[in-house]
């Protein structure tokens, strides 16, 4: 069942690793995108996604799905943390997560593992020492990223708040597709 918080899910860039866009890759009976959408949309009460390189592609895909905000980053070929400030500007819950479009083997029980902790400004999960996604912010770091003005990333924001890292025993936290490697590996692990 979904609780009132967002998820601001980015979704914006251009797969120039992968050599392919990796947003509309099979996965199960869907595409990336939709696997990372609808994870989250278990949990979540609305997605915002941010989108960028072919956002038209993402409108059509998502058209139609009443809890799924699009928001288009003008910017994204800059770096990842415009797209982050125009999706936590968009936040109306007191917390909300921050997640990959790209990591369709983060399950729902890790954003209700992550929600035990609303507590803490920001909640990193960790797999054996290596921080992953999805990251649960309070409105007070949403409100800080949109008005930060200077050249950074959202590891500088963070860098002010008081951050809790938890452990989580599960590695798709870690499991982001890159590269053709990347999805060959989780295509082989989800078969």
């Amino acid at each position: 069942m979904a609780v009132r918080i967002d998820c601001v899910m980015l979704a914006a860039g251009m797969s120039s690793r992968m050599k392919k866009w990796k947003m509309a890759l099979p996965c199960k009976d869907a595409t990336v995108i939709e696997c990372s959408v609808r994870n989250a949309l278990n949990v979540c009460s609305r997605v915002i996604l941010v989108a960028g390189h072919r956002a038209g592609e993402l409108e059509q895909l998502f058209q139609g799905w009443k809890r799924v905000e699009l928001i288009l980053n003008p910017r994204y070929r800059e770096d990842m943390f415009t797209s982050v400030k125009i999706g936590a500007a968009h936040v109306k819950t007191k917390r909300f997560f921050l997640a990959l479009g790209d990591m369709p083997m983060v399950e729902p029980t890790v954003y209700r593992a992550l929600l035990k902790y609303t507590y803490a400004e920001a909640v990193i999960p960790k797999y054996r020492g290596k921080k992953g996604h999805p990251l649960l912010l309070a409105q007070g770091v949403a409100k800080y990223i949109t008005e930060f003005k200077e050249k950074g990333s959202l590891r500088d924001v963070l860098a002010l708040f008081p951050t809790l890292t938890v452990p989580l025993e599960t590695d798709h936290i870690l499991c982001d597709i890159d590269n053709q490697e990347d999805y060959k590996m989780w295509v082989k692990k989800e078969n």
